[in-house]
């Protein structure tokens, strides 16, 4: 990602389209659980909170203390800080999508399902 909005940004947009689905699922479909889908939607909007959250760090180290003025190592330990924190973050965003599309899965019954897949390779 090029920076912290552009990344809280897809976060959001692929927050929306997990409820947007889910919200289908429950309006379109016969024999659907309301609660389950909407707590579907709860552990979205959970999800999108706790990782909006987590997007701002920062490094607690300072050139001067902690490297001894040399900037070129600050910057380099910097780097290697923020790029594991946001992989870390991708990672758990990531598991959390997969479990919640299980979720959303779950919803649908056995026949649906073979439904949807007829009509996806149509």
């Amino acid at each position: 990602m090029a920076n912290k909005r552009e990344l809280k940004k897809s976060i959001r947009n692929m927050a929306e389209s997990l409820a947007g689905e889910t919200v289908f699922i429950a309006n379109y479909y016969d024999n659907i659980d309301l609660e389950k889908a909407d707590d579907v939607i709860g552990e979205i909007l959970d999800l999108l909170t706790e990782k909006t959250r987590n997007i701002s760090v920062s490094f607690d180290k300072t050139c001067n203390e902690s490297f001894e003025g040399n900037k070129k190592e600050y910057r380099k330990a910097r780097r290697v800080y923020y790029r594991q924190c946001y992989n870390e973050l991708e990672k758990e965003f990531d598991e959390g999508v997969k479990e919640i599309l299980k979720k959303m899965n779950a919803l649908l019954s056995k026949e649906q399902k073979e439904e949807n897949k007829k009509m996806a390779q149509a």
